[in-house]
């Protein structure tokens, strides 16, 4: 059972549940193929360039992992749940009711490949999740449950 659906309330039905988009993994995908492509220079100084951005593109590999493993986005019929984190934990629990601001900020891959930014805004805290799948149904989805 994950958290979303351990800590629901009774009568509180899951509505919609966000996905972290594959972009996520972009950076060490290209850091991994840059280094593994410089390893096998004949250079020194090239095969250890290489050699570091194995190494740095391993470690991002394995840290993007984690938040993907460790993130939980959902909409109930009663609040916005926002969980990151798998040792430690932050969670954002949003009523519907008291939903103060829902920013989608999307770059121009961002708008292409259907990802983006939502920072929730709630007394005076903001919290921002990068790389949420199309952020415009999460979005949509608040908005239905309130109205």
């Amino acid at each position: 059972m994950n958290y979303i659906e351990s800590n629901l309330q009774p009568g509180e039905e899951i509505k919609y549940v966000a996905k972290l988009h594959f972009f996520l993994f972009l950076q060490p995908i290209i850091l991994l193929l840059l280094g593994w492509w410089l390893y096998g220079s004949e250079t020194a100084v090239l095969h250890y360039g290489g050699i570091f951005l194995l190494f740095i593109g391993v470690v991002s590999l394995i840290q993007r992992i984690m938040v993907k493993i460790g993130s939980a986005y959902a909409v109930t019929n009663k609040r916005v749940v926002l969980k990151t984190g798998v040792i430690s934990r932050k969670a954002v629990d949003l009523v519907l009711a008291k939903c103060e601001g829902l920013h989608i900020k999307q770059s121009v891959l961002g708008r292409i490949f259907g990802f983006g930014t939502i920072t929730v805004t709630t007394g005076g805290v903001t919290s921002s999740y990068p790389y949420i799948a199309d952020p415009l149904a999460f979005r949509r989805e608040i908005n239905m449950q309130i109205g």
